[in-house]
């Protein structure tokens, strides 16, 4: 029997938004980047990053969303040049939905989750999983993320932003 590889999914599809969930499911199910950290801590990391060396985005603020909420946004706050805003859901204050969101901001929202999300997503995993050079993951999880992509047909599209440096100084603590 031949192998086929998977068909990539169109951009903005829910079959797609649903292949991108299922991938960061089949990645990072069971691992720490996967556990509720709570808002404060979720924000400083948010907040590591977008203050480091390499954050090559827009300016962006991490809020709480309303006690009721289940799922995490990261939106325009307006006109151009404004900050993004980051909600996040009290179950999902994870490293996982921290870089998931940030790469929103990076992409831009209006990108939803296409390949040029994706590539940010994946920069932003190289960077959180690496800056801390004692709890370094070397390519660890963006491998992970990477080969969950390939699986579900999803590709990484070409960055529109400075690479994330190879050496990264300063710890995030995840």
């Amino acid at each position: 029997m031949r192998h086929v590889a998977p068909r990539p999914r169109s951009i903005g599809s829910a079959e797609g938004r649903t292949a991108l969930y299922a991938a960061e499911l089949a990645a990072f199910d069971g691992t720490d980047l996967e556990e509720p950290r709570g808002h404060r801590q979720a924000r400083r990391l948010a907040l590591a990053v977008t203050g480091g060396g390499w954050w090559p985005g827009p300016d962006v603020q991490v809020r709480p969303t309303r006690a009721d909420a289940g799922s995490s946004s990261c939106r325009s706050t307006g006109t151009a040049g404004s900050p993004i805003e980051i909600r996040l859901a009290t179950p999902q204050t994870t490293v996982a939905t921290v870089a998931h969101e940030l790469a929103h901001a990076l992409a831009g929202p209006h990108h939803g989750h296409d390949p040029v999300f994706r590539r940010a997503y994946l920069d932003l995993i190289t960077v959180i999983t690496n800056s801390d050079t004692l709890a370094r993951r070397r390519s660890l999880h963006v491998d992970q993320l990477s080969d969950a992509f390939r699986a579900a047909g999803l590709v990484a599209g070409d960055r529109e932003w400075p690479a994330p440096p190879d050496v990264l100084g300063g710890p995030i603590a995840l």
